[in-house]
C-alpha cells in the first residue's frame, strides 16, 4: 500500500516538474507577446486596492477602473512634464562642460592616478583625451556625445517596421489590458480559485494570501519609498552643488526598487561628476553625508512607517532574480523577477517549516 502511494506521489511530482518545464518553455517562446500583458497585470494588481475602495463607495467598477487609468496617465505625463525639462537642462549644462572635464582628466586626474597607484598609464589614453578635447573645442562633438546612447536606443527600438508597430502596440495594449484586468479582477481570481480542488482550496488560498502580502508589500510600498528617496536625493544633491544633481537623485531613488542598488549607483555617479569638476574633499564628504543621512532617515522613519513590520524580500535575492530572469526572458524576465521571488520566498519558508517538523529532521537532531 505504501509502495503504491509512494509511486503515485512520485508520478505526481514528475508530472508537476514536466508541467513547470513546459510552462517555462512557453514563457520563453512567447516572451515578446507576454511582456505587455504581464506589465498590464502588474499595473492592475497595484491599482486594484484603489478600485476596491471606490467600489465600496458605490462607484461602478468599470468607472473606477477608468478613473484609475486616468490617474495613472495624469501621474505619468505630470512627471514627464516636471522631470524631463529639468533633466534636459542638466544634460545640456554637462555637455557644455565636457571640454573642461576632459582637460581636468588629462591634467589632474591621470597624473594623480599615476602618482597614487605608482603606474604609468598608456600614452594612448592621454592622446585620446587630447583629441576628444580638441574636437569638442572645434565643435565636432558636443551634445552629440551625450546623444549617442539616446540615438542608439531609438535606433534599436525603431529599427524596422515591426519594431515600430510593436512600440505603438505597447501604448495601446497595456492600458487596454490594464482596464480589462481591473474591471474583471474578481472574476479572474475567482476563476483561478475554481480550478483548485476543493480539498486543497483553503491551503492554497492561505499560501496565496502570504504571497500577496510579500508581493504587495514590496511593489506598492517600495515604489512609494523610491519616490520619497528620489525627492530627498534630488534636493540634497542639488544643495550640495553636484552637477546633474536632480537627475542623479531621480536615478538613485528609482534604482532603490532593488534595495541598495540606487545608493551605490547614485554615490558612484555623484563622485564621478565631482571628480570631473575637480571638487575639493569637502564636496565628497558632503555627498557621502547625503547618502548616509538619507539611508538613516529611510531606515528609521520611511521604510518602517510605509512597509511596516511585513517581511520584505532579501536584496540579494531580488538582484539575483532580476539578473537571471532578464538573461533568460529579457524584459518579460524583469517583470517576472519580483513576483517569482515572492512566490519562492513563501514556498521556501513553508518547506523549511515543514522539514523542521518532519520525522527526518527529528531523527537527525
Amino acid at each position: 500500500m505504501n509502495t503504491n502511494h509512494e509511486r503515485l506521489i512520485s508520478r505526481q511530482a514528475l508530472y508537476f516538474l514536466l508541467g513547470l518545464f513546459a510552462l517555462g518553455w512557453l514563457f520563453y517562446a512567447l516572451r515578446g507577446v507576454l511582456a505587455p500583458v504581464l506589465l498590464a497585470f502588474l499595473l492592475a494588481y497595484a491599482f486594484n486596492p484603489l478600485v476596491e475602495t471606490l467600489a465600496r463607495r458605490r462607484v461602478p467598477r468599470s468607472l473606477a477602473s477608468v478613473l484609475c487609468l486616468f490617474l495613472l496617465a495624469v501621474i505619468t505625463f505630470g512627471l514627464f512634464a516636471l522631470i524631463v525639462p529639468t533633466i534636459h537642462q542638466e544634460i545640456q549644462s554637462v555637455s557644455k562642460k565636457l571640454p573642461l572635464y576632459l582637460q581636468h582628466l588629462r591634467e589632474s586626474t591621470i597624473p594623480w592616478l599615476e602618482t597614487t597607484l605608482g603606474v604609468d598609464l598608456p600614452a594612448s589614453i592621454d592622446e585620446a583625451l587630447s583629441s576628444a578635447r580638441q574636437r569638442l573645442n572645434n565643435g565636432e562633438l558636443g551634445q552629440q556625445m551625450l546623444a549617442i546612447p539616446v540615438a542608439s536606443f531609438f535606433e534599436t527600438v525603431l529599427s524596422g517596421t515591426l519594431s515600430l508597430i510593436s512600440t505603438l502596440l505597447y501604448l495601446v495594449i497595456v492600458p487596454l489590458f490594464t482596464f480589462f484586468f481591473l474591471n474583471d479582477y474578481k472574476q479572474i481570481t475567482a476563476w483561478f480559485v475554481s480550478l483548485i480542488p476543493p480539498r486543497h482550496q483553503e491551503r492554497v488560498l492561505t499560501v496565496s494570501g502570504e504571497i500577496d502580502g510579500v508581493l504587495s508589500g514590496f511593489l506598492r510600498a517600495q515604489l512609494t519609498i523610491c519616490c520619497i528617496l528620489a525627492l530627498l536625493y534630488s534636493i540634497a544633491l542639488s544643495i550640495c552643488g553636484v552637477p546633474a544633481g536632480i537627475t542623479i537623485g531621480i536615478v538613485s531613488g528609482l534604482f532603490n526598487m532593488v534595495p541598495y542598488l540606487g545608493t551605490a549607483v547614485g554615490l558612484l555617479l555623484s563622485c564621478f561628476f565631482l571628480l570631473l569638476e575637480g571638487s575639493a574633499w569637502s564636496g565628497y564628504l558632503a555627498v557621502g553625508g547625503v547618502f548616509v543621512g538619507v539611508n538613516i532617515i529611510d531606515g528609521l522613519f520611511i521604510t518602517p512607517n510605509i512597509l511596516g513590520k511585513r517581511l520584505g524580500l532579501a536584496p540579494v535575492a531580488v538582484i539575483l532574480a532580476i539578473m537571471v530572469f532578464s538573461e533568460l526572458f529579457g524584459f518579460l524576465g524583469v517583470l517576472m523577477a519580483v513576483p517569482v521571488t515572492a512566490i519562492g520566498k513563501v514556498l521556501a519558508t513553508r518547506a523549511l517549516a515543514a522539514y523542521r517538523k518532519s520525522p527526518t529532521y527529528a531523527e537527525n537532531s
